[in-house]
């Protein structure tokens, strides 16, 4: 089964042909190259030019006299699809052997994943230093058919079945020329029913935003495209479970899992040395050992670090004598808390928090 590959361009011609090169040495499954040409120099134009023009190359050009902006290329592209796959790519990243057939595999491995990234920098993972990028890819080939659940597919290389675009349309183009449209797309793919995964064995490695770096209003722009994602659906807000010990561990799990698909996010605070007590395998849901004692004192030093930046608006705790002291510390830590919580009362609590500004 085809699919379509659509690339956004505008300049950056050496980083399109090293992306371009790296699709058609290392992808083994049929596609097809939809790229559109977003008001691009004559240099990179006279490129897809003679890209469009080579002998049994797939591949279908569209362009734009003007740069329109990622969204509306991008809308472009997925309007010009009719492959049962569609992957939208930016045209600074760089393909490894087996991204896409492993990303394929993954996607129709389950009815209800819908959209998969790959691997890569831009989810944090980094090639060690002094290692290449193939082949690092190359030692995460062991992870083969394993996932990370994700809230967000991030839109640099987004993979997604057909019956995602059906259901869900195109990019909202009112996030304008990029920023957070790949989040909106995400979270109504979600409200349909879909599942957001990463690809564990599937490595792209992104440049981090080359087009975007020749815009003088970035800062400007993604405030405002951020104001429009929250007035449509709230902001996401960080909570803290204190798992000390494992009595709870199944509760705990329970809640992480109910509050990272939700949309939030979770850090589970634990003593060295504790058994993980969660199951799921969610981006949003992270690990931070307290290594100071007692556990009450060391969880409370923790707050008051991630105040100063990514702070934790919601304390979980099923131990009344710690969640005495944190409440009695609130003023603190600025964090509210919450003593032997259920999960709808939680969920009820980050979804009024999440309407409300900081």
């Amino acid at each position: 089964m085809k699919c379509d590959i659509i690339i956004p361009v505008w300049n950056q011609l050496e980083a399109t042909k090293e992306c371009i090169d790296s699709i058609l040495k290392n992808t083994n499954t049929p596609f097809r190259f939809v790229i559109i040409d977003n008001g691009s120099d004559l240099k990179t134009s006279s490129f897809l030019d003679a890209l469009a023009s080579v002998p049994h190359l797939d591949i279908k050009v569209l362009r734009n006299s003007a740069n329109l902006g990622f969204v509306k290329a991008a809308n472009q592209g997925l309007a010009a699809s009719d492959s049962p796959y569609i992957c939208l790519m930016n045209n600074d990243t760089i393909a490894t052997s087996g991204w896409l057939e492993e990303m394929l595999s993954v996607l129709d491995s389950k009815e209800d994943i819908g959209i998969v990234n790959p691997s890569s920098n831009t989810s944090g993972q980094f090639p060690p230093k002094g290692l290449v990028i193939e082949s690092f890819a190359l030692s995460l080939k062991s992870l083969k058919g394993q996932v990370q659940e994700l809230n967000v597919a991030r839109g640099f290389c987004m993979l997604m079945k057909r019956a995602v675009l059906e259901k869900v349309g195109l990019f909202d183009e009112d996030y304008n020329i990029g920023y957070f449209e790949e989040t909106d797309f995400s979270k109504r793919a979600q409200e349909a029913g879909f599942t957001i995964v990463r690809a564990k064995a599937s490595y792209v490695y992104h440049k981090e935003g080359i087009s975007f770096k020749e815009l003088d209003r970035r800062e400007s722009l993604f405030k405002a495209n951020e104001s429009i994602y929250f007035r449509k659906w709230g902001r996401r807000v960080r909570a803290a479970y204190l798992a000390e010990d494992l009595s709870f561990g199944a509760k705990v799990d329970k809640i992480a899992a109910a509050v990272a698909r939700d949309g939030h996010q979770m850090l589970i605070l634990t003593k060295k040395g504790v058994e993980w007590p969660i199951t799921i395998d969610h981006f949003d849901v992270r690990k931070q050992e307290v290594a100071c004692a007692p556990f009450a004192l060391g969880s409370f030093l923790q707050l008051l670090k991630r105040r100063r930046k990514k702070a934790i608006e919601v304390v979980l705790t099923d131990n009344p004598l710690i969640g005495n002291f944190l409440k009695a510390l609130s003023f603190l830590h600025g964090a509210k808390v919450a003593i032997n919580p259920e999960k709808d009362s939680v969920l009820n609590m980050l979804r009024r928090l999440s309407r409300k500004p900081k």
